[in-house]
């Protein structure tokens, strides 16, 4: 290393030598910190919803589903009542998610991956497909 090279030049002294150390050591935790930071602020919660007529494509970071979590039941009303009566036929009522559970499966790292695909026909959308995932 630099440091102990210059230390055992004597062109700085032991004091010196570990406060230089210190930095150096501080510098990296922020680096690491910095690179974890970043891949967690890119990934998101991603909803697709593919139809005859209807095509979304949603990309919200998990650090900002963190702080919705209280209003993800009004965003359900994107989604036609037909849809939702549909799909509650097949046994998938978007109403019973609890967000928070998700929340803490997501943050532990178990819901990478998709979490939601269905398939349904609707009488005004057509045919259409919706997909929700983590990445």
């Amino acid at each position: 290393m630099k440091i102990l090279q210059l230390l055992e030049d004597g062109k700085i002294n032991s004091a010196e030598a570990m406060e230089l150390l210190k930095t150096l050591d501080s510098e990296r935790e922020s680096t690491a910190s910095a690179k974890v930071m970043t891949t967690e602020q890119k990934r998101a919660l991603r909803v697709r919803v593919d139809g005859d007529k209807t095509k979304v494509n949603v990309n919200v970071p998990l650090s900002l589903i963190k702080v919705a979590t209280q209003i993800a039941g009004a965003s359900m009303q994107w989604i036609p009542d037909e849809a939702h009566e549909q799909m509650k036929k097949q046994g998938f009522d978007l109403t019973k998610i609890d967000f928070d559970e998700l929340m803490r499966l997501i943050d532990q790292g178990l819901s990478d991956g998709k979490l939601v695909d269905v398939e349904t026909e609707d009488e005004k959308e057509g045919n259409m497909r919706i997909e929700v995932y983590v990445e």
